[in-house]
């Protein structure tokens, strides 16, 4: 499921699907905020905003008026069927980078091949790596079969906090040494993966 379209001819966009879910999920406090505001937190140009605003307007995801932008019930209904949840791990030995960011899945396990092509798309979004994980029979499996739950219990409890998994889930951990970078490289994996 891809969220933009990016057109095959035009100008080459400066940004991902992972940015257009980032403005969701900062409007998602159904507060009014400004176009600036927003760009600064999803860590793109103003140019790239004004994209992605049009875009999201266009679909009735968002509201804009004078005051500033602020997110829809449709927006909001669309944030809250995406199969996607995040949440902040830290660092460990799940995955080498200062800052951990994990992405869960639901039913996405299935698309996993070796991980490779989830950490090729979370370095592309600017992340250090990314490290792949499914659920399979209760486990947590690094492909092909590195068993997390069994190599660093620790770490497996970690992100079984983070989440409620079941059986056919992927979880993407992005790492880079940002919070907002981790988050990126995460999020475009999980992205590419829909």
């Amino acid at each position: 499921m891809k969220l933009v379209d990016l057109p095959r001819y035009g100008p080459v966009h400066r940004f991902g699907n992972h940015h257009v879910y980032r403005t969701l999920m900062v409007l998602s406090d159904q507060k009014r905020k400004g176009r600036k505001q927003i760009a600064d937190v999803v860590g793109i140009g103003e140019g790239s905003m004004r994209t992605i605003i049009e875009y999201l307007r266009e679909l009735d995801m968002i509201d804009i008026r004078q005051t500033g932008v602020k997110i829809t019930r449709h927006g909001m209904a669309f944030l809250s069927d995406l199969p996607i949840k995040m949440a902040n791990i830290g660092h460990g030995s799940i995955a080498v980078g200062q800052e951990c960011v994990a992405v869960q899945m639901s039913n996405n396990g299935d698309k996993i091949k070796l991980g490779v092509e989830q950490r090729d798309s979370a370095i592309m979004a600017g992340a250090e790596g990314a490290t792949t994980l499914v659920v399979r029979d209760g486990r947590l499996i690094v492909p092909p079969d590195f068993d997390l739950d069994e190599a660093d219990p620790e770490g497996a409890a970690r992100i079984r906090a983070a989440f409620n998994l079941r059986d056919g889930d992927a979880i993407i951990i992005g790492t880079a040494s940002s919070l907002a970078k981790a988050e990126n490289g995460a999020l475009a994996a999980a992205f590419d993966l829909l």
